[in-house]
C-alpha cells in the first residue's frame, strides 16, 4: 500500500515537470515556464532539504536519544523527501529545455539565462546527488 502511495505521490509531483517539456509558445511563455520551474526546483529543494536534515537528526542526532519514536518520525520524513527527489530529474530536464528554448529564440540575454539557471541547476543537481547544501558562513549552525 505505501508503494502505491509513495508511487502516486511521484506521478502527481512529476507530472507538471513532465507536461512543461515540450517548449511551445513565444518568448513570453517560454520565459513563464523558466520561472515556473525555477521556483519548482527551488522549492522542491528546500522542502528536500529541510526533510533529510529532520531525518539525519532523528536518525543519528540526539533525537535519536530523545524522542520516543525517533525512528518512526525518520522514516516518514524520509517517504516525504523521496518523492522530491525523485521528481528532480525530470523537472530539472523540462527546466533545461525551456533554457535551451530561450537561447533559440534569444528571449533573454545571456547573463539573464545565467543569472536564473545557473541557480536551479546547481539546487537540482544537489538534490539529484544528494549532497547537503554548503552552509553559509556566518549562520547560527
Amino acid at each position: 500500500m505505501k508503494a502505491i502511495v509513495l508511487l502516486s505521490m511521484v506521478v502527481l509531483v512529476a507530472t507538471p515537470a513532465v507536461a512543461n517539456a515540450a517548449p511551445a509558445g513565444g518568448c513570453g511563455q517560454v520565459v513563464q515556464n523558466i520561472n515556473s520551474l525555477a521556483g519548482t526546483i527551488a522549492g522542491g529543494a528546500s522542502s528536500y532539504w529541510a526533510h533529510r536534515e529532520n531525518f539525519v537528526e532523528l536518525t543519528y542526532g540526539e533525537s535519536r536519544q530523545t524522542v520516543p519514536n525517533a525512528l518512526q518520525l525518520a522514516a516518514q520524513e524520509k517517504s516525504q523527501a523521496d518523492p522530491l527527489k525523485a521528481a528532480m530529474p525530470n523537472t530539472l530536464a523540462s527546466f533545461k529545455a525551456f533554457i535551451a528554448a530561450a537561447q533559440s529564440q534569444t528571449c533573454l540575454s545571456s547573463a539573464q539565462l545565467s543569472a536564473i539557471a545557473e541557480p536551479a541547476i546547481k539546487l537540482a543537481k544537489r538534490v539529484n546527488f544528494d549532497q547537503f547544501p554548503e552552509k553559509i558562513e556566518g549562520s547560527a549552525d
